[in-house]
């Protein structure tokens, strides 16, 4: 089953002097199975189009469809607590996931909360910390005595716990340093290759989109105003620059060359494309 927006506005304080409308005549569905980017500038709608998928927020207008459930502003879909088991939402902010005592409490929370027993539960926060690049002295330490990073890996932790099948994670990589950051791009392409899991990133980062995204979605002004492949979206440097993003590096140095005199027929995505491009061009 889709997952998919049809015709949603979300105005935020409707009727009253601090209206504003958030998302715009949104008609949007997201291939599953596939890793997706949602990009766009600061106050697109980002973070507030993702809050719908699992019913924190109702559309003022439309449909949103979630694998078998149908969300609009008259009733939140029934079973909602199973909607939430099966996609899996980490906020922007870690802070507003962590509230345990401790980081296992906090990681088994989600598990408890489906029935999980205790013992499978405790096993399986623990397998989600090792997941996420912390070792077990973490388990017994609280939320608040660690590094903005690590409150971001044990958010993320909560939500592999319970083994959502779409995992929707909004800036996820934040607050970690290069090498943290690479390692959690690859876990989600991980689960989405060898768990089938349809994995939804918002992100600034253009170098995870290039890097590990099948597809991309744009918003601007609480539009969608592009969703394609990420190869054919990379192809035209005009479409990063009218959000105001950077180009991935690989794209810049691409672009040098072609300034340089160098001519590129094939599409690029990885630097072992660049490679072989140069060098038949040399050889040429």
């Amino acid at each position: 089953m889709p997952i998919a927006f049809e015709k949603v506005n979300f105005k935020y304080a409707p009727n009253t002097p601090f209206a504003y409308e958030a998302l715009k005549n949104i008609d949007l569905a997201f291939e599953m199975g596939k890793v997706t980017a949602i990009i766009g500038p600061t106050g697109s709608g980002k973070s507030t189009l993702v809050q719908h998928l699992n019913a924190l927020l109702l559309p003022s207008e439309g449909t949103v469809l979630v694998l078998d459930r149908t969300i609009t502003n008259k009733h939140k879909p029934k079973e909602l607590k199973s909607l939430r088991q099966r996609v899996g939402l980490v906020f922007q902010f870690p802070e507003y996931q962590l509230f345990e005592e401790t980081i296992l409490k906090d990681i088994m929370f989600g598990p408890l909360n489906f029935k999980v027993p205790e013992a499978q539960a405790k096993v399986l926060a623990m397998n989600a910390l090792k997941l996420v690049g912390l070792d077990e002295s973490f388990a017994e330490k609280s939320p608040l005595d660690i590094s903005g990073g690590q409150k971001r890996r044990v958010a993320i932790a909560g939500i592999l716990a319970i083994d959502p099948d779409v995992l929707v994670l909004d800036e996820p990589t934040a607050g970690l340093d290069p090498q943290g950051s690479k390692a959690m791009m690859e876990l989600f392409l991980r689960l989405n290759k060898e768990n089938g899991k349809t994995i939804l990133i918002v992100t600034h980062d253009m170098e995870h989109v290039i890097n590990y995204c099948d597809n991309v979605v744009v918003m601007k002004d609480g539009e969608v105003i592009n969703h394609q492949r990420v190869t054919d979206y990379f192809e035209r440097k005009t479409q990063v620059e009218d959000i105001q993003m950077n180009l991935p590096q690989l794209l810049l140095f691409k672009e040098a060359l072609l300034d340089g005199g160098f001519e590129f027929k094939q599409p690029m995505r990885y630097l072992e494309d660049l490679a072989e491009a140069i060098s038949k061009e040399i050889k040429r």
